[in-house]
């Protein structure tokens, strides 16, 4: 499952990615992010992803090609940065969300909260 968030900065649009970075989900998100009339100004945040396969890292490469830039919190990530030569940006604070995308059939109704009970046997 890939989630996909937009968040509207003063730096330009930062596009979050949570989950596994790969086949379709990743085409999908090249797709979103490579119509936009100004890809440049997308910075593209991976701290959230668990895993990428060769599809997205080609698609990671290509948003480098766009002049995308990106983030990266987690040892793996930044280890993709660095093996791709992914461009990093400053972190910037999230202000804005625009939207956000859940791709692999997990709907809004069918997430629990964090910190609920619901769902759980009671004692």
């Amino acid at each position: 499952m890939l989630r996909i968030e937009f968040y509207k900065t003063p730096h330009g649009i930062t596009v979050g990615l949570q989950g596994r970075f790969v086949k379709e989900f990743a085409e999908h998100a090249c797709m979103l992010i490579g119509k936009s009339s100004a890809p440049s100004q997308f910075i593209v945040d991976l701290s959230d992803v668990t895993f990428v396969d060769a599809v997205g890292e080609r698609v990671l490469i290509r948003f480098k090609d766009l002049g995308v830039a990106f983030t990266a919190d987690s040892a793996y990530c930044l280890d993709i940065c660095e093996r791709l030569n992914l461009p990093l940006a400053a972190s910037f604070n999230q202000e804005a969300k625009l939207s956000a995308f859940t791709f692999a059939g997990e709907t809004e109704a069918d997430r629990v909260p964090s910190g609920s009970t619901a769902g759980l046997p009671q004692a």
